[in-house]
């Protein structure tokens, strides 16, 4: 049955991505009173979020809001979707994130997508209704996908990669699939993905032949992150997505768990490539001082290629060796955020990062779980460089109050204990 409030909400999902047909439904809202009233303020609060980073003075309190909003109203909002579906999460003031069993998806679509503006659904028990899923032209309403831990193998890749309607896509997580080189091949040829900005492949078994085809394709170039944490690339996988004037448009690369600290990575004659991106994860890969010194001694097609802004290398074991790689490259000077827990970094180690003139522009710096104790944290109340430090994160034990407080003091905000 159509309520007075229908016309407003059919503008809503019809245009997903615009906001006023949103404050235009609040402003309705406002003049129907009584508790409609809050539900405009709540459309009104997320819309506001959405528009302000995180650094904004205003988001605390608009968070505060949001969460006083949803404790008093947010099982009235979701009751459109009982029985329904899961997992529900509002943006924008709408329910926009939902899980459901791909059967109760398959007969239910049209109530789901009527009871909300829907963005990104969690495809969950895909099991026999893959195929009908895909055939689904409410697919085409959605900007992201994701089917996690369905061990669904290659038919997953393949249905997703031929469907019509998932050209909409900014977003496709398929982590924990038990997708190999073939599914990655069949991903990469897809023109319908030609509109997705992330790609989530995490924990699957794709190897260097398929880390070769993603970074050939002439449909992802507008890919902006990709995960391939747990995924058997290798070094060599690893430099060709790096390296791909395909993948131009790429910031960041996860790479935690690939396989890249073997022999074979010394060998490679592009590895620096991996320089050419914005945000880096090579954490778990069982890379030493050496293999550090390959990646960040050689130019990445000249200096002008190198973007790296942020770089985890945490659970590597780096060492004081390694510790001393990273204070001498000079490819480091732009790098605002370095990631170390973990890495067995000891005290004279530690000195050499905070006295290293190419790590000057660091906002975070991360020694969680390192044996670095007071001697080591003493250079960097003394260090010319870190001008620009704002978060460092020391390890739980082995650093006194005292030299808790003191950093503290100097870089002007509160520790954070691992």
């Amino acid at each position: 049955m159509q309520t007075d409030a229908e016309p407003f909400l059919q503008r809503v999902r019809a245009f997903p991505d615009d906001d006023v047909p949103r404050l235009i439904f609040a402003d309705w809202l406002d003049e129907q009173g009584d508790r409609e009233v809050a539900r405009a303020a709540f459309i009104r609060v997320q819309v506001a979020l959405a528009g302000v980073p995180d650094d904004d003075a205003r988001r605390p309190g608009l968070l505060v809001a949001e969460r006083e909003l949803l404790d008093a109203h947010g099982g009235e909002w979701e009751a459109p979707f009982r029985g329904l579906a899961t997992g529900l999460e509002f943006r924008r003031g709408f329910v926009d994130e939902v899980k459901i069993a791909a059967r109760q998806y398959v007969r239910h679509a049209d109530e789901l997508f009527t009871a909300g503006p829907i963005r990104h659904v969690h495809l969950l028990d895909i099991g026999g209704s893959l195929q009908a899923v895909v055939q689904s032209p409410y697919l085409s309403r959605l900007s992201a996908l994701t089917v996690y831990a369905q061990h669904a193998g290659e038919p997953l890749a393949r249905a997703v990669a031929r469907s019509p309607h998932l050209t909409g896509l900014r977003s496709l997580h398929l982590g924990r699939n038990r997708l190999g080189d073939d599914a990655a091949v069949h991903l990469a040829g897809s023109p319908g993905l030609a509109h997705l900005e992330e790609l989530d492949l995490s924990e699957n078994e794709i190897g260097e032949a398929g880390a070769r085809a993603l970074a050939a394709s002439p449909h992802l170039g507008g890919l902006r992150r990709l995960e391939l944490r747990h995924n058997p690339i290798g070094p060599a996988g690893a430099e060709s997505l790096a390296g791909s004037d395909r993948l131009a448009s790429l910031d960041r690369l996860g790479l935690a768990g690939t396989g890249l600290g073997v022999p074979r990575l010394h060998a490679l004659p592009r590895v620096s490539d991996l320089l050419r991106v914005a945000a880096l994860d090579l954490t778990g890969n069982g890379l030493g001082a050496a293999a550090l010194k390959s990646l960040l001694t050689r130019p990445a097609r000249g200096a002008d290629a190198v973007r790296l802004r942020e770089l985890d290398l945490s659970h590597n074991e780096l060492g004081e060796a390694g510790a001393r790689v990273l204070a001498e490259a000079m490819v480091l000077d732009d790098l605002k955020v370095l990631r170390l827990t973990g890495c067995n970094i000891p005290d004279d180690g530690a000195r050499a990062l905070a006295l290293s003139p190419h790590l000057g522009r660091l906002t975070t710096l991360d020694f969680g779980n390192n044996p670095v104790n007071d001697p080591g944290f003493r250079a960097f109340l003394d260090s010319p460089h870190l001008r620009d430090l704002r978060r460092l994160v020391v390890p739980g034990i082995g650093v006194s109050l005292r030299m808790r407080r003191a950093l503290d003091h100097r870089f002007h905000r509160g520790l954070v204990r691992f």
